[in-house]
């Protein structure tokens, strides 16, 4: 079983690869981060404003057909996120990762990085 981020998500669901998601696991708070990077794709004029509503319901809707999970170990969460100078939430779903014995599948870059020193950790395009 795996744990996805946000940014594999989304990669996955642009190479129309959703399904790959199905029943795996992500945090209970990965919806917030979805719902920003919505945004920010109208920010940047990657989407128009009225397409944000579709894309959006398209990521709630696949994020409900994941499994989801929670922190249960706060300070190891803080301990990796102040020794890998990683934000407290990207540091979770190392901390789930660990206590879940999941793989991390992750695009983002320094999470990726961080992780291979804890936990096995894969890239979206290396999902099978």
């Amino acid at each position: 079983m795996s744990l996805f981020d946000s940014s594999a998500i989304i990669n996955l669901c642009n190479r129309e690869k959703a399904s790959k998601l199905f029943n795996e696991w992500t945090l209970d708070l990965t919806i917030y981060e979805l719902g920003s990077a919505t945004w920010k794709l109208t920010r940047i004029r990657k989407i128009k404003p009225e397409e944000a509503f579709t894309v959006l319901e398209a990521l709630t809707g696949i994020y409900g057909k994941m499994r989801k999970t929670k922190i249960k170990n706060h300070e190891k969460t803080l301990k990796i996120a102040l020794k890998e100078n990683l934000t407290f939430y990207d540091a979770a779903y190392i901390s789930v990762a660990i206590e879940n014995n999941l793989t991390l599948i992750t695009d983002d870059e320094k999470l990726y990085k961080a992780a291979r020193k804890y936990t096995k950790v894969l890239r979206s395009h290396e999902v099978k």
